[in-house]
């Protein structure tokens, strides 16, 4: 279920980017002496000190040495999240979207700039918050060959990655392997829950963990093969395979029924298959103009089996099949001083989901997307901007069941520069929500003895507008931005839970009024000795909104956070700290756990060792916690997690290039298939 909400937030940071830039640095259309960061319309673009390329030991080290703005980086678990849930994340290499794998080959010292988008253009796709592309300087290499290691020494879970590249000519192959897991069996989980019966009485169950497993084993390959010249044309076609193993999770737990205990226990088992063949084209039509296109061919294949024995035994099983293929083409006209870009996305899915067992049900959905948009791109003195407009048409059918839904799709983001240290920016845009495959199927799934998870293939898509005013100040090593936001979602998919008449609670979710947020929210970063030690840190006040058919739920939440990085020659000391993220959906509230870990590495001759301390002097820490408060359900849900505590984490990378320079490849689209509608 996609997290939608709105937020208010107000932030006090300190943002660091560095100011010791001596020679004079020409950035598309803005010359910066002495600074590290440059502000443009839809973001900003960042310069790595040396100090920084030569800590960093892969594309996530890069990142989480750079404090980006509202962006989390767990350089141990190679996770990027975007403070607030505004949405997704878009990673890129040379524009072209990157995998974990991808971020764990990159040559650190080889990037020479980051672009930051904060206000992606209409082509980047729905839900996508931010857009952080990483570009680099190909190095002059004929082969390459590394691994990626990461194990923890207080818990199962490792990440094991090893790659290749060679090139001769015009062309280059790449093949890379990637081997994760994870065993932990210190999850523990504790519900309180009270139910409002049809007779006015209230039912109270204690649901307690007493044992658990949660493990998770996956294999990766991909293989990928690029024709390149002096930039005039790009064709790479990859193959690549995701194998993903759950053997057996299980969670054994203490019931408390009315005053009767006993033992329950669910189960269950998982495999997923999932090829993809992926086709990417660009050629450049003289000096100004280019075209680009790709193609995406996924194929999902799940086998799934659940068992819970609560109040007596239900079990089934889940064999699903997705077929899917994403289309795209974009043709761009660079000019000065405006680029002009236009495009067409089309997007195929059919899914087939068998339940057998306790649940005996068959899921045939058809999807079907398109999405025709235009852009312009420009900048006049202070002034600079970015106009787009498209439609989207997006098609749905299940049995009788089907929408056909159009949406009109504004942009425009102007960004006036007061001073040369201070600019203001607003931005406004509308774009279309989609409820996840799962939610639209029409099956019903038991939970426990009491409640029930039922799918609405009814569900429509709703238009989301949001509106932001942000103020911008630069100057020396300092950085700081404050942003004030505004989000309206009209009819979106919110829950409700309905009560039969033989006290059975039944989940589903509904197109109701609206979830409206409100954010005021600032992060600043700074340098306190120059290429020595630098601080960075964010806050921010939410305000969460939620309008039902018959409920209103509302929301203020409090947001802080910091790091700091030193740089000691060889070795870099990072440590980060939050008091965790609270939101609202619904009729629901989350908040997920304070976090602290502190980082250590090492750089020698070809290799990088770092050792991770997360949660230190915390042996069980509570990573999760929320409350359902509905009219006839009042619950609240604890997570805590031995694995966790004073979890150390050991990564030791290594590599080595040799050869010549291959053309690099500035690939600018990439699409990926994963909903499997599983219910």
């Amino acid at each position: 279920m996609k997290k939608t909400y709105i937020l208010i937030m107000f932030a006090f940071t300190l943002n660091v980017l560095n100011a010791q830039n001596t020679k004079e640095v020409n950035l598309n259309q803005v010359t910066v002496n002495a600074s590290r960061i440059v502000n443009k319309a839809d973001g900003m673009i960042l310069i790595p000190t040396d100090s920084q390329r030569k800590a960093a030991t892969n594309g996530y080290s890069m990142l989480g040495k750079l404090g980006l703005p509202y962006i989390r980086i767990d350089e141990t678990k190679h996770s990027i999240t975007a403070l607030g849930n505004q949405g997704d994340v878009q990673i890129r290499i040379n524009n072209v979207i990157a995998t974990k794998e991808d971020m764990l080959a990159v040559n650190s010292e080889s990037i020479k700039r980051i672009d930051f988008i904060d206000k992606p253009g209409v082509r980047y796709g729905e839900g996508i918050a931010y857009v952080i592309n990483i570009i680099t300087q190909r190095d002059n290499f004929g082969y390459t060959v590394g691994t990626d290691m990461t194990q923890t020494l207080t818990a199962k879970n490792g990440n094991y990655s090893g790659y290749a590249k060679i090139n001769h000519k015009n062309s280059e192959l790449g093949v890379t392997y990637t081997l994760s897991y994870n065993d932990f069996g210190g999850n523990i989980y504790d519900e309180k829950a009270q139910y409002k019966l049809d007779d006015g009485s209230n039912y109270i169950i204690s649901r307690d963990d007493i044992d658990s497993r949660s493990c998770n084993i996956g294999n990766t390959f991909e293989l990928k093969y690029n024709l390149a010249d002096s930039a005039s044309y790009v064709f790479q076609t990859s193959l690549s395979a995701n194998f993903n193993h759950t053997p057996g999770d299980y969670n054994k737990r203490l019931i408390t029924d009315n005053g009767n205990e006993y033992i329950s226990e669910t189960r269950n088992k998982e495999n997923l298959k999932s090829p993809v063949a992926d086709i990417y084209f660009f050629h450049k039509l003289g000096n100004h103009q280019n075209i680009t296109a790709n193609f995406v061919g996924t194929a999902i294949s799940t086998r799934d089996y659940d068992y819970n024995d609560e109040g007596k035994p239900y079990e089934y099983t889940t064999n699903g099949s997705t077929w899917s293929l994403m289309s795209e083409a974009i043709y761009e006209n660079v000019l000065k001083p405006v680029t002009i870009s236009a495009g067409i996305r089309n997007n195929i899915k059919y899914t087939k989901n068998q339940y057998s067992g306790s649940v005996e049900d068959t899921n045939r959905m058809h999807n079907y997307g398109t999405y025709i948009f235009g852009e312009l791109k420009g900048h006049q003195n202070k002034l600079g901007y970015v106009a787009g407009f498209g439609i989207s048409n997006q098609r749905y059918s299940q049995g009788e069941s089907s929408y056909n839904y159009w949406l009109w799709r504004p942009k425009a983001t102007i960004s006036y520069s007061l001073n040369k240290n201070l600019a203001m920016t607003y931005s406004f845009e509308i774009y279309e929500h989609i409820s996840k495959i799962a939610m639209i199927s029409d099956t019903k799934i038991k939970k426990n003895s009491r409640e029930w998870i039922v799918g609405n293939s009814d569900l429509q898509p709703n238009r989301v507008t949001t509106n932001t005013l942000r103020l911008s100040y630069s100057r020396g090593g300092l950085n700081s931005i404050t942003d004030i936001q505004y989000r309206l979602n009209s009819n979106p998919n919110l829950a409700y839970y309905t009560r039969t008449e033989d006290d059975q609670f039944l989940y589903t979710q509904k197109n109701q009024h609206a979830i409206n947020m409100l954010i005021l929210q600032n992060s600043t970063k700074y340098d306190i000795i120059q290429n020595v030690m630098s601080l960075s840190a964010y806050a921010g006040v939410y305000r969460f909104f939620n309008y039902g058919e018959n409920y209103t739920h509302l929301l203020t939440s409090y947001n802080i956070g910091g790091s700091l990085q030193v740089y000691l020659g060889a070795f870099t000391i990072t440590a980060n700290a939050d008091n965790g993220w609270k939101f609202m959906e619904g009729e629901t509230w989350n908040k997920d756990a304070s976090t602290t870990d502190i980082t250590c590495s090492y750089h020698i001759g070809n290799c990088d060792l770092s050792i991770d301390l997360q949660h230190p002097f915390q042996n069980n820490p509570k990573i999760n916690h929320a409350e359902l408060v509905n009219q006839y359900i009042n619950k609240s849900m604890i997570m805590h997690s031995r694995d966790n505590g004073n979890m150390v984490t050991i990564n030791f990378a290594w590599k080595l290039s040799k050869g010549k320079r291959f053309q690099d490849i500035q690939r600018k689209m990439k699409n990926k298939d994963t909903q499997t509608g599983i219910l």
